[in-house]
């Protein structure tokens, strides 16, 4: 009895509860370079570079200081590309705990299928689009106009959407090949099983411990 319990074979994660991790840190990656890349689009009409003293207008602009002059951008803005890595590496930050908040709703608040992948990539878009304004900020400073950081925001909202929605159907789509629709409901009535006698296991220790008193 022993061997034939060592060599039966531990059985798969319910199909609804298991979503591969992989896929899900290569779209925290990508939503992190999405929300880079419209941080820099939408501010990339300013001028960077350092300017002569008698350019700057006092008070001119949203770059308005409180003594009347402008502050530029942050330095590192003008190098392109270590500043797209670095906001890069800054958002991804935030769209992993997007991600993973996102799974979280829709493995907590629906019962799997259509409404769970609407829910997931809904979920992880309105994160995402909500880290981008502190973000924003944070990377770039002044150098972005409050209505181009809303602009920026609301197109990562759109990018998040759009591909969560796709990781979402594709993970779909691959859980349904590997699991197959008789093993899902076994493995659904085995886990419902499960928790029956688990419940049942804690009345009766309750009910005899109820008579161990009395």
């Amino acid at each position: 009895m022993q061997k034939k319990a060592a060599a039966r074979p531990a059985s798969p994660s319910s199909p609804g509860r298991y979503w591969p991790t992989t896929p899900l840190v290569l779209l925290a990656i990508v939503l992190a370079a999405v929300m880079a890349w419209q941080i820099r689009d939408w501010s990339s009409y300013l001028d960077v570079r350092p300017r002569p003293p008698s350019l700057l207008s006092a008070g001119a602009g949203h770059h308005a200081g409180a003594a009347g002059t402008r502050t530029p951008p942050p330095a590192i803005a003008a190098r392109a590309v270590s500043n797209f890595a670095g906001i890069t590496v800054l958002a991804a930050h935030a769209t992993t705990a997007s991600v993973l908040l996102a799974v979280v709703v829709a493995r907590r608040w629906t019962a799997g299928g259509i409404p769970a992948v609407l829910t997931f990539a809904a979920t992880s878009a309105v994160l995402s689009a909500s880290a981008t304004i502190p973000l924003t900020g944070f990377t770039v400073g002044n150098a972005i106009s409050p209505g181009n950081t809303l602009s920026a925001a609301i197109t990562v909202l759109q990018y998040s959407f759009v591909l969560s929605l796709l990781v979402a159907v594709t993970l779909r789509l691959w859980l349904a090949a590997r699991f197959p629709e008789g093993d899902r409901s076994a493995e659904q009535k085995r886990c419902d099983q499960t928790r029956f006698r688990r419940r049942r296991s804690a009345d009766l220790s309750d009910k005899t411990a109820g008579i161990r008193a009395f």
